[in-house]
C-alpha cells in the first residue's frame, strides 16, 4: 500500500506536556481519511507538522516518499492544499478575485484553471458579489477552491461542514466525494461529526492523548459497527440459552436486553421463546453509529 504521511513515533512537546506521544499513523494515497479524535487530543498539532509549521519533538515522518529532514520536502509540501478551521479569504473580494490572489501567493504562472475552479466547486454564477455576502456553505467552498489551487495530490480539511445546514453538508460531502474519485487527491478530513464522517472516509485513523488508538479501513470499521437484531424479551436467561442451543452469536445488555448476530426469522424464534413461556416484547435491526464506536474505544484504553 502506498501512503501519502506515515509517522514513526513521532513526538511532540511543549515543555513537560506531551501532545503527541509515540504516533504512528499512516495515510494510504488515493483515500479520504477521517482523523477522529477530542479537542485536545493532538488532532492540531499533527496538522502543522505535517504542514511545515512546527517541528517534531523526536522521531519521523515522510510526506509523499520524502523524508520529513530532507532538504527538499518543501517541494512536497507545494502539492498540498488545507482549510483550516475557518477558511482564509478576503472578505471584501469576490470568489474569482480570491483565487487571483491565490495565484499570485502561490506564484502560479497564468490564471488559467480560476474557472474551472469556480465551477467544480458550484460559484461559477457569483459575479462580482463580495464574499462577506457569502453563505457559510459558500465560504467554505470557496477556501476548498483556494486549497485547489495548484492542482494539489493532498488536501487537509480541519471540521469542513462545521456551522453548515443540512444542505450546505451536503454540498460539501458531495465535492469531497468526486474530487476523491474524479481527480485522485487525498484528503485527511478532521472532523467532529462523526456520522457524517462515516458517510465519505475510506480510512480512519482514531487518536486519543496524543497517541493512535486505531487505524481501520472502512470495511474494517463496518465488520466491527455490525447490524444486529435488538431483542427485549421477560427474561434474559431464557434468550441466552436458546441462542446457545441454536448456536447464534449474541451479548447481554442487561436483565431484558440483548443483541443477536445473524438473521433471524420472527416465527422461529417467537416458537422457541413460547415453547419456554417467555414473553418477546420487541425486536428490530440495530447498527452501531461511528460515535458509539469510537466512544466504546476510548472506553476500552481508559480502563485498559
Amino acid at each position: 500500500m502506498e501512503t501519502i504521511f506515515k509517522t514513526d513515533n513521532l513526538c511532540k512537546k511543549y515543555g513537560k506536556f506531551t501532545a503527541l506521544s509515540n504516533l504512528d499513523l499512516e495515510i494510504p494515497k488515493g483515500s479520504i481519511y477521517g482523523f477522529v479524535g477530542k479537542n485536545g487530543a493532538g488532532k492540531t498539532t499533527l496538522i502543522r507538522i505535517l504542514c511545515g509549521l512546527q517541528a517534531p519533538t523526536s522521531g519521523s515522518f515522510t510526506l509523499m516518499g520524502k523524508s520529513f529532514n530532507d532538504k527538499t520536502i518543501h517541494k512536497e509540501r507545494r502539492r498540498i492544499g488545507a482549510v483550516v478551521e475557518t477558511p482564509a479569504i478576503f472578505k471584501d473580494m469576490s470568489a474569482r478575485d480570491n483565487l487571483i490572489q491565490q495565484y499570485i501567493m502561490l506564484g502560479l504562472p497564468d490564471l488559467n484553471g480560476i474557472d474551472e475552479l469556480l465551477d467544480l466547486v458550484g460559484l461559477a454564477n457569483t459575479g462580482k458579489k463580495k464574499a462577506r455576502n457569502f453563505s457559510l456553505g459558500m465560504k467554505q467552498r470557496l477556501g476548498l477552491a483556494m486549497a485547489l489551487c495548484g492542482n494539489p495530490d493532498f488536501i487537509i480539511l480541519d471540521e469542513p461542514t462545521n456551522g453548515l445546514d443540512p444542505q450546505g453538508i451536503i454540498e460539501i460531502r458531495e465535492l469531497i466525494i468526486r474530487l476523491n474519485r474524479e481527480k485522485g487527491i487525498t484528503f485527511l478530513i478532521s472532523s467532529h461529526i462523526l456520522d457524517e464522517l462515516a458517510r465519505i472516509a475510506t480510512h480512519y485513523g482514531f487518536i486519543d492523548k496524543g497517541h493512535i488508538v486505531r487505524q481501520m479501513s472502512a470495511e474494517e470499521l463496518r465488520a466491527e459497527c455490525r447490524k444486529s437484531v435488538r431483542m427485549n424479551v421477560a427474561d434474559v436467561k431464557i434468550l441466552s440459552k436458546i441462542m446457545e442451543e441454536k448456536g447464534i452469536e449474541y451479548n447481554i445488555i442487561d436483565d431484558h436486553n440483548a443483541e443477536v448476530y445473524t438473521d433471524i426469522t420472527f416465527s422461529e424464534i417467537a416458537e422457541a421463546f413460547a415453547k419456554e413461556n417467555c414473553i418477546i416484547y420487541t425486536m428490530g435491526e440495530h447498527e452501531e453509529s461511528l460515535e458509539a464506536f469510537y466512544m466504546s474505544l476510548l472506553g476500552g484504553r481508559e480502563n485498559a
